[in-house]
């Protein structure tokens, strides 16, 4: 529970990077012919990719300030939730069900 500001940029960068969810943009900033943007220009693509960029670190900005005022570290040290074995669970859980369903 003691790190850095370097540190937890540094991993919160690794994690976001880790599930790619940058790379649903691909497309657009590619100019790949099965995305909606065929005809956008290159610059096009890098506004969404700007604009998706700001939008996630406002709302995760929000949403730790809020955490962090309404109810503080302390209920990390009381009650630690390992979010890295529920994310690894809600990852299998998709994968089964992509399976199941398709």
């Amino acid at each position: 529970m003691q790190v850095g500001f370097g540190d937890l940029t540094l991993w919160s960068f690794l994690m976001s990077s880790a599930h790619g969810a940058g790379l649903m943009l691909a497309p657009v900033v590619l100019g790949l012919p099965d995305s909606d943007a065929r005809h956008a220009t290159p610059w096009a693509g890098f506004a969404v990719l700007g604009i998706h960029t700001v939008a996630m670190f406002l709302v995760m900005g929000l949403v730790a300030v809020v955490v962090y005022q309404t109810v503080g570290v302390a209920l990390l040290r009381r009650a630690w939730l390992n979010l890295d074995l529920l994310w690894a669970l809600a990852l299998v859980l998709a994968g089964v069900a992509t399976l199941l369903i398709g």
